[in-house]
């Protein structure tokens, strides 16, 4: 994750540094234009003071004006759209159409802008621009067209447009990594399945948001002339972001007593609904659009209300956690709230400029909700990174807790209550087993002529070349001071010939052992007592049959001396 943002970093910046000097457009076409609206004409109007009302599908505008005879060089004219149609022409002639088909087939249209070559020497031409709204409200002011150096035209406009050019790049890098960390952790089994789904919505937050401000900063156009297609991504990218929000936010556990485990049930049953909510909303907005061709605008009112119920709730929650003390999240906790209260001024002043404001929606810009979201982004996903890394540290903990509880201090071997559990496992399965219970022999002699260190290094040496003799094939367990258990599940006949094998050389094999003493010869009495073969109930009485079998060798052994 550190090493994809540095590396992004350094590249955004060696991006600023080139496009730092670039320069915006070359002139803006702001007034002396002949404007007729309908059947209305007006003129000498500028357009940055200039509003028609309330316009319905249909309305139609044509404005007309001179190009000013200083423009010389060759020239792009940018016209920007909302929702209508542009026809453009040049001392009469028509040289552009833009969704014009669309507009006739009854579709919905786009927004954003295009980009005309009107060609060099274009100074002194008369320029008319023709446009029909393709909705009711589409529109009630009209931005200025603007001219551009040809050359230069996509490249200045990035740079004019580098801090939204950056912010989408770091809300999608930063996404798109997270993603991978997710993935990666699941893969490893390191979060709980809901961690994971709480990492992914961020994740999906973060690269929506991205994309959101991409497409609704008008940076795609350097892409791609498809308005259409921009529109629907900005679109489906804003009805995926309460999802996603919501996805974040589900309680995992931060309630251990039993009130608040009921208090995390209700609120993710609530979170669920809302959720739920989110996620019909968007596939019926996106059906009713994709098959009936019903514009996905149509849909943003209910999308705003759904968006400030959520906010609404989420940051409702956090503060009464705050004030109570119940979250232990204070960092993204704080985020939330500022994110909350920032997007649902946002969502207020959009609607003023949507049904108030004489300029219109074209009037809206984002205000600081765009920094906080990276305040917000950081901040979950430092205090989900601080508690994954405490969580990690619990298990390994605990982890260690358990093996030192199932684990022979001496051999390293499993213990008595390792084997006890493992024992309830094998009889649970049901599988076919064979055990196989051995005796150390002369432990007492070494003890008690050599010493407990040497008795210990004894016991040790017992161990290891239990290990080393059955491969890793298999359960070996110290049971008590010289007594040892090994179990093997057979899979084929092979298997019981082969342990048969290993068992008889086995003595053969401990007498050659270098115990540091001449007088000390290691050996060892075992029984088994194989399942397929036998009739005891469980694996304890398996056991049982092994012990009475490896003391009746062991009367043998010490009869043969």
């Amino acid at each position: 994750m550190i090493i994809i943002c540095v590396v992004s970093l350094a590249c955004m910046m060696k991006w600023l540094s080139y496009m730092y000097n670039r320069k915006g457009a070359e002139l803006i076409l702001n007034y002396g234009w002949d404007l007729r609206f309908n059947d209305v004409i007006y003129s000498g109007v500028d357009l940055r003071s200039f509003s028609f009302g309330e316009t319905k599908r249909g309305d139609r505008v044509e404005l007309t004006c001179t190009i000013p005879a200083t423009v010389t060089e060759d020239t792009i004219l940018m016209v920007r759209v909302h929702y209508y149609d542009a026809t453009v022409y040049l001392d009469g002639e028509e040289i552009f159409s833009g969704d014009c088909d669309r507009y006739e087939r009854g579709e919905s249209l786009g927004s954003g802008f295009y980009t005309v070559d009107i060609g060099p020497n274009a100074g002194g031409k008369q320029l008319k621009m023709v446009f029909r709204a393709g909705e009711d409200k589409a529109f009630s002011s009209l931005a200025s067209p603007e001219l551009w150096k040809a050359d230069t035209f996509f490249r200045d406009y990035a740079a004019l447009n580098i801090f939204y050019l950056a912010l989408s790049f770091f809300f999608i890098v930063v996404g798109m990594a997270m993603i991978i960390m997710a993935l990666a952790q699941e893969i490893k089994k390191t979060f709980a399945i809901a961690d994971t789904v709480r990492f992914t919505s961020l994740s999906l937050l973060a690269m929506a948001f991205g994309v959101w401000i991409f497409t609704g900063s008008n940076l795609s156009e350097i892409f791609t002339a498809d308005l259409i297609q921009k529109v629907e991504i900005n679109y489906l990218a804003f009805y995926f972001l309460p999802v996603f929000f919501i996805g974040f936010h589900f309680e995992t556990g931060r309630f251990k007593e039993p009130k608040g485990v009921r208090k995390a049930r209700i609120r993710n049953t609530v979170y669920g609904m809302a959720w739920l909510f989110g996620v019909v909303f968007l596939c019926y907005t996106a059906y009713r659009h994709f098959v009936f061709g019903i514009a996905l605008r149509t849909y943003l009112p209910i999308a705003h209300i759904f968006d400030v119920i959520v906010v609404s709730l989420l940051v409702f929650l956090r503060i009464y956690d705050l004030i109570k003390g119940e979250n232990v999240h204070r960092i993204s906790s704080y985020a939330t709230v500022m994110t909350g209260i920032a997007a649902v001024v946002d969502l207020v002043r959009y609607n003023y400029y949507s049904h108030i404001s004489p300029r219109g929606s074209a009037g809206f810009t984002m205000s600081v909700v765009y920094v906080v979201m990276i305040v917000f982004v950081l901040s979950l996903f430092y205090d989900y990174m601080s508690d994954t890394v405490k969580g990690a540290r619990e298990e390994e903990r605990v982890g260690l807790i358990s093996k030192l509880a199932y684990t022979d201090a001496l051999t390293g071997l499993n213990n008595r209550q390792a084997t006890e559990q493992y024992f309830d496992e094998i009889d649970a399965s049901g599988e076919q087993y064979i055990v196989v219970e051995f005796d150390l022999n002369s432990l007492k002699a070494a003890n008690d002529t050599y010493g407990h260190e040497e008795g210990d290094k004894y016991i040790r040496l017992f161990a290891e070349t239990l290990k080393h003799i059955f491969e890793g094939k298999g359960y070996i367990s110290r049971t008590g001071g010289d007594e040892f258990v090994y179990v093997m599940k057979p899979k084929a006949e092979g298997d019981r010939k082969w342990l048969e094998g290993k068992l008889r050389d086995l003595n053969a094999i401990l007498s050659n052992k270098d115990t540091g003493h001449s007088g000390l010869k290691m050996s060892t009495a075992y029984g088994s007592y194989d399942s397929f073969d036998g009739d005891a109930r469980n694996i304890r009485d398996g056991l049982r049959i092994a012990d009475a079998r490896m003391y009746e060798m062991k009367k043998e052994m010490k009869a043969s001396r």
